[in-house]
């Protein structure tokens, strides 16, 4: 059987799906269109999946109104899931994916939706993000119950600033529904779906060439630099910096012009409710896109439902203006910067409710500032990704200001996949020369990193036990590139609690795997942050010293895994330390 190269963008705010096939698609990626309920009973495909989760009321349809074409569920996935919680509170899971990388919430702790009434069951990050996959699982099997997806070559994208547990979470939701997938950052999908249109890559960019990708979401802003260089002449691709985790993005500019109108009907004498408030946002959300993309209309009606008797006063009114969506969009997200501004970092009060962690600059711009600050570059191309800028007047404005940021240097924009498709697309196409070969983004490691061991020197009164730096991954380590494999045996602590060291080296020339800075050259290394751990002791005794091999690997997203393998028995442990951030 033909292989099936599948993408899955599962997004904070929208979920998508692209394949290729000989056999389906005569090799071409094509978008898969996704069953969902649309209104009670009322079934359409949509290219786009909400990623939403609405628990109904037991009272509130009939088992009829919510059959699938592969059958019921108890919860509502989708555009009517999205459409029923912006009309009552307390029953809408949102932004899910965001809770996985939550610094104070467990991905599976059950705290979504935030806001549950009492009759609704809570959900965990984790569990939402299974269901969510299985969904678009349940809707492939369906079209295909000859090409069942757990038998495909899948990719799934993820922001290139998710840490290791929200990776690793994202790995078990796809693991329980039977998928073997390979995960991928958004951004470089994104140039990957730019890559798959070209004829010619080479015609457009250059050696030395820095393309800088921007991806700006439903609920994170993800930053990308890739650099063109030379391989004995040949042309190839290099990703050399990821951005940090910015919870930011369209549903920002959504719920400031929420708040806005909102402040517009205060001035009113109009108080909304909390359930209000959820309509609000939708209404704001649409007049945004209509106002933004449409140069012929200058205002648009807000509508907010309401709860009086009379019929009359069903609706509350408002609107909002072309000039009104330009200042709070426009001035608020992509104000001009100067070189070198960094994000703005905010008094917070002492006691917070729970919810996420949101930025607290709103300017994308400033943002793009530090990143490229940071990194000590200035990019020539720039490559946009996001609904967000289906906008032209965004665009334009937001490549005036990167003209500012970068003094005035030519700044090429090249021209993106389609906005609100390309992760998923460019997810497929990465799945499809992962098999069959093709110009890959290479990733490799900026410096050598050790691990730290202790020295079998005796101990020495008034001084700490002696560490040594074992190079477990060498500067240009490829991710995604095979494990390697440390040539001594070791010692390792099981069953209480220990403390691993982790270091990194200031030159870029590669050292061999497996040598060692001794413990009187270690200050020469600069020390990362450190884990604490408590590994399992299995048949061990709490304490106990295990002989093992380590091996050692960097994966596509820079988590840096590391596996003790006891040579006496089956038993494995495994370390992940993120090496981008470090």
């Amino acid at each position: 059987m033909e292989p099936i190269f599948i993408g899955i963008d599962l997004g904070t705010t929208h979920s998508a799906i692209f394949y290729a096939s000989d056999e389906l698609t005569q090799g071409k990626i094509e978008s898969f269109s996704i069953p969902q309920l649309i209104a009670p009973g009322q079934v359409s495909e949509q290219t786009l999946l909400p990623s939403f989760v609405y628990t109904p009321h037991e009272s509130e349809f009939l088992q009829s109104d919510l059959l699938l074409p592969w059958g019921n569920s108890p919860l509502i996935v989708g555009q009517l899931a999205r459409e029923l919680g912006s009309k009552s509170s307390g029953r809408l899971v949102q932004s899910a994916k965001s809770w996985l990388c939550h610094t104070t919430v467990n991905a599976e702790e059950k705290v979504l939706p935030i806001d549950a009434l009492d009759e609704v069951p809570k959900l965990s990050p984790a569990q939402v993000t299974e269901m969510l996959l299985r969904y678009l699982a349940d809707a492939w099997n369906n079209s295909f119950p000859n090409h069942p997806i757990q038998q495909q070559n899948v990719v799934i994208t993820v922001p290139a600033s998710f840490d290791p547990a929200a990776r690793s979470m994202t790995e078990q939701a796809s693991q329980k529904i039977g998928l073997n997938a390979r995960l991928i950052e958004e951004p470089l999908a994104a140039f990957y779906a730019w890559l798959s249109e070209q004829e010619k890559w080479t015609s457009t960019l250059e050696v030395n060439d820095q393309v800088l990708v921007i991806d700006v979401g439903g609920g994170t802003t993800d930053l990308s630099l890739i650099q063109v260089t030379d391989a004995d002449g040949h042309l190839q691709l290099e990703r050399i910096a990821v951005g940090r985790h910015i919870l930011l993005g369209g549903d920002n500019m959504d719920m400031s012009l929420t708040y806005h109108v909102a402040g517009k009907l205060a001035q009113d004498g109009v108080q909304l409710e909390a359930w209000q408030i959820s309509a609000l946002t939708q209404a704001c959300r649409a007049a945004k896109e209509t106002l933004l993309k449409d140069g012929e209309i200058h205002e648009t009606s807000i509508v907010v439902p309401s709860r009086g008797r009379s019929l009359l006063a069903n609706t509350i009114k408002s609107s909002l203006s072309r000039d009104e969506v330009n200042q709070v969009i426009l001035n608020g997200f992509f104000p001009q910067v100067g070189i070198g501004e960094r994000a703005q970092k905010l008094a917070r009060s002492g006691i917070r409710a729970l919810n996420l962690e949101y930025e607290a600059d709103p300017a994308i711009t400033r943002h793009i500032s530090e990143f490229l600050t940071t990194n000590h570059s200035a990019p020539n191309k720039v490559l946009l990704n996001g609904g967000v800028f289906n906008s032209e007047i965004i665009v334009n404005t937001l490549c005036a200001q990167l003209s500012v940021l970068l003094n005035h240097q030519e700044v090429s924009m090249l021209t993106p996949s389609h906005l609100d498709f390309a992760v998923a697309k460019g997810a497929s196409y990465y799945a499809q020369i992962n098999a069959q070969g093709g110009i890959k983004v290479k990733s490799g490691l900026s410096a050598n990193y050790y691990i730290g061991v202790e020295s079998p020197m005796p101990a020495i009164p008034g001084m700490s036990v002696p560490i040594d730096g074992i190079c477990i991954a060498p500067f240009g380590l490829e991710e995604g590139a095979s494990e390697v494999v440390l040539p001594n045996e070791f010692s390792l602590v099981v069953g209480e609690d220990v403390q691993f060291r982790f270091f990194q080296s200031n030159q870029s020339e590669p050292q061999a795997v497996g040598s060692m800075v001794s413990s009187f050259s270690i200050s020469s290394l600069l020390e990362l942050s450190p884990i604490s751990v408590r590994l399992f002791e299995g048949h061990y005794k709490l304490g106990e010293l295990v002989r093992v091999v380590l091996t050692a690997k960097v994966t596509e997203l820079g988590i840096l895994v590391i596996e003790a393998c006891d040579t006496q028995s089956d038993l494995t442990w495994t370390l992940e330390y993120q090496v981008r951030e470090s």
